[in-house]
């Protein structure tokens, strides 16, 4: 065979390869007669759904600091005592989304609190009444504001 008739075949060949339709990925479903989870949060509503192209189903709605933008989500709420990380962003201050936090949760017992001036970071570590939830809260100053908020429901 020529180079020119073996170099067409490879041509073909790679041309009706890239064509062909990829394999479809196999669709996950649900085993029949599970239910959608219920959220039952300490703070009241809960998001069922995408905020900014971010997946918030399951996080309690006041715990999204207000005028924050989600920038990701880790994680998921498949059993009691597993939970879910959201990353969010704000130009406010870390003192004010302190003072927001520390009054929305001043009912909850704080039981680790640590700060890391170096980092110009603060996490805490807060627990609901009967031990009901969990929200672990780090907030970090760099050009914006970062909030990271981890949360767990100990009952689902």
């Amino acid at each position: 065979m020529k180079r020119s008739t073996v170099f067409i075949l490879i041509l073909i060949f790679t041309i009706g390869y890239l064509t062909c339709a990829k394999p479809k990925k196999p669709e996950i479903k649900k085993p029949e007669g599970e239910k959608a989870k219920q959220f039952n949060s300490v703070l009241g509503e809960v998001f069922l759904d995408t905020i900014a192209g971010v997946d918030l189903t399951g996080l309690p709605r006041k715990l999204l600091y207000p005028g924050a933008k989600p920038v990701a989500r880790y994680g998921t709420y498949r059993v009691a005592r597993w939970g879910c990380s959201y990353n969010m962003e704000t130009t406010d201050p870390p003192e004010k989304v302190w003072n927001y936090y520390d009054n929305l949760l001043k009912n909850w017992t704080l039981v680790q609190e640590t700060e890391t001036p170096e980092w110009n970071s603060r996490f805490k570590n807060y627990v609901a009444p009967q031990d009901k939830e969990v929200v672990q809260i780090t907030v970090t100053k760099r050009d914006k504001t970062i909030i990271v908020i981890s949360h767990v429901y100990n009952e689902l």
